[in-house]
């Protein structure tokens, strides 16, 4: 006897310290869980990408694929709440994450029957089933679901709790949330479903690929029911009122075979390519680009292809502001070669569109004017002589014809005359900083790699000189005026400066076009680099950014260019005088100059080729020197330029620009 007594007695402590533990468990467990609702803000919604216009042109989905969108608790209608909780958790906002009176039912139900027949989930803990993946033994998995509800409803309103619920229901599928639900079955808002279009809804979760309604209609509709009886159960909705809305009002799906807007521009991955260029706002993400445009520059882009020309790329830049209107890195995305690949961003060989940032050096440095003397004739460097596209040399030329026809040996003079370290230093300066790994024939001919994007921003640097109309912007002008020689293919009826490439091997197209207004830049190839007889910047490049400049002059005025540098033009075959008979600046040269160790400015001598000179430093006159006199000007690190006037006003001004830099720039 006494043995039975010590094993009740050791029994019954054992059994009071598991009530012990498992009460202290209980009630220590929310100090020991995190909070669900900060795990279900890491469960970020569909980011709504925009263009210019505030149109949406691409629903970025979730890391997990799904479709979720963002709602407030005071978007969604009473109904919808009152509904949901007289189902789901009618005394939500009684108890405290857990409800002990429904766990008690529940307990007495499924022993009774010795099966499953209620559950006491509340709203709270579903949330907090939500927010973890389900794993785990199922009681182990209920309890610390509620050690997680009560936790969360420490720290958060009952309203917010029922907000997260309401953005995280799982509709089917990858549909989540109430406003995506809403927009997927029905087309509709959330507070423009009718009472029987809510009472549908509200009875999916429950089993949300079992309900779906697009699958499944006829559970949907039994679904429906037992929401509409739970009212009445409730005393919110009478009989005769629920049998009506089940029979009589017609819930209208929308067609389920059209996808919606969201899904549709859910694949339009290739707004992508343009995330570096976009801003957060409201939620989403705005891009600089005009959808209708891109999509316009598509279509006139894509009419070229074929022949052995599978791509081409685009932008379009506004000058004045220097944002990315048009973008097309990539014509068909899904194609499997090359589809991802952004041609925009894309290194390729450059061809000639480089050669106008070295005839706007030689402009400034006073080396050349657009009328000057240059010789188109045979160079070698080494084993390599370097020739025209077509063959030939031309002898004698002005720069404004060697440039239009974009001959390469008078280039490579200019860049022997001007120095390689400026060039480079100028090209890093427009933002070509394929430049650094370069020489100088590279540079000249085009045969270093570059992007389409950052080539046409530095078109949009002499768009913008152009368009300048002080004394310091000629040289900008002037290269315009260059450029504009030669009609346009595809926009002959507007004045636009245009510069085509070519790559070596016949590999990539170019061309480049800008007015005061716009910068279009193109480029044709295959992205597995295989080579064309179509690929040439004048045949294929120079049509499509014609066709699209004129696009963009649709309905508006022509380009408006200043007023060309030379008022008075030259008589008609009048040779233009050779450079050697004009007014020359020798010192300084257009060059870069290094400051002594210690030393603030550098005295350079200013020497001209004609002996009566007025002098001006950055616009700021510095005196006159007359019988050959030599001036010395002491210069600041910086850009500057000179300007020598002559004497006798019959004849041109001659100008120069250089840097002054330290040792360690």
């Amino acid at each position: 006897m006494k043995r039975w007594r010590r094993i009740l007695d050791v029994a019954a402590l054992l059994v009071c310290a598991l009530v012990l533990a498992a009460a202290v468990a209980w009630f220590a467990a929310p100090w020991c869980v995190e909070d669900p609702l900060v795990e279900l803000a890491r469960h970020t919604p569909v980011r709504i990408w925009r263009d210019c216009k505030g149109r949406a042109v691409w629903y970025e989905r979730t890391h997990d694929g799904e479709w979720r969108f963002p709602l407030t608790l005071s978007e969604i209608p009473q109904e919808v709440r009152t509904f949901t909780l007289n189902v789901e958790d009618a005394r939500f906002y009684e108890h405290g994450g857990v409800d002990y009176r429904a766990v008690v039912r529940a307990l007495f139900q499924n022993f009774g029957s010795g099966r499953v027949l209620s559950g006491a989930s509340t709203i709270s803990m579903q949330v907090a089933g939500l927010a973890v993946p389900r794993r785990g033994w199922r009681w182990a998995r209920k309890f610390l679901q509620a050690a997680r509800a009560r936790r969360m409803e420490q720290l958060h309103g009952k309203d917010e709790i029922l907000e997260a619920y309401f953005n995280h229901l799982p509709y089917g599928g990858k549909i989540v949330g109430l406003k995506c639900a809403a927009d997927y079955y029905f087309g509709l808002k959330i507070g423009d479903l009718t009472i029987a279009e809510a009472s549908v809804l509200v009875g999916v979760p429950q089993a949300p690929n079992r309900f779906r309604p697009d699958r499944h209609p006829e559970a949907a509709a039994r679904r429906q029911r037992l929401v509409l009886d739970a009212q009445v159960r409730k005393r919110l909705m009478s009989r005769a009122r629920a049998d009506s809305l089940f029979r009589d009002e017609r819930v209208r799906y929308r067609d389920f075979s059209v996808k919606t807007e969201w899904e549709e521009r859910g694949n339009a991955r290739e707004w992508g390519f343009l995330a570096r260029a976009a801003r957060a706002e409201g939620g989403g993400m705005r891009i600089e680009a005009d959808a209708d445009l891109c999509e316009e520059v598509r279509r006139i882009l894509r009419r070229r292809t074929g022949d052995g020309v599978e791509d081409a790329a685009a932008v379009v830049v506004d000058v004045p502001t220097g944002e990315m209107r048009g973008y097309v890195g990539t014509l068909d995305f899904s194609r499997r070669k090359g589809g991802q690949v952004d041609a925009v961003r894309a290194v390729r060989s450059a061809g000639s569109t480089l050669k106008p940032f070295i005839y706007l050096e030689a402009l400034e440095g006073g080396i050349i004017t657009p009328e000057s003397t240059l010789l188109d004739a045979p160079l070698r460097y080494g084993n390599y002589s370097p020739g025209n596209f077509d063959g030939t040399f031309r002898g004698e030329v002005t720069a404004t014809e060697a440039l239009s026809q974009s001959l390469n040996t008078p280039v490579l003079r200019l860049l022997a005359a001007i120095g390689e370290e400026r060039v480079t230093e100028a090209f890093e300066r427009r933002g070509l900083y394929g430049a650094v790994k370069t020489n100088g024939l590279a540079l000249a001919l085009g045969s270093a790699g570059y992007r389409l994007g950052e080539i046409a921003m530095a078109y949009r640097g002499l768009a913008l000189a152009a368009a300048a109309t002080n004394a310091v912007a000629a040289a900008g002008r002037q290269l315009a005026e260059m450029l504009r020689t030669l009609p346009m293919p595809g926009a002959q009826e507007l004045q636009v400066a245009w510069k085509t490439g070519t790559s070596n091997n016949l590999k990539d197209a170019w061309c480049f076009a800008y007015t005061p207004d716009w910068v279009v830049g193109v480029w044709y190839g295959n992205k597995d680099g295989k080579a064309s007889a179509r690929l040439v910047g004048v045949e294929i490049a120079a049509p499509a950014a014609g066709e699209i400049m004129s696009r963009l002059y649709v309905n508006l005025p022509p380009p408006s260019w200043p007023s060309p540098i030379c008022a008075a033009p030259l008589p008609p075959l009048l040779r233009p005088t050779p450079m050697k008979d004009r007014v020359m600046i020798l010192s300084p040269a257009p060059q870069s100059y290094k400051l002594p160790p210690g030393r603030k400015t550098l005295a350079l001598d200013l020497r001209c080729s004609e002996p009566d000179v007025y002098w001006f430093w950055n616009g700021t006159g510095v005196g006159r020197a007359t019988n050959g006199v030599v001036r010395t000007v002491d210069f600041p690190a910086g850009r500057h330029r000179v300007v020598a006037v002559p004497g006798d006003a019959a004849r041109p001004e001659a100008a120069v620009s250089f840097t002054v830099s330290t040792l360690g720039d």
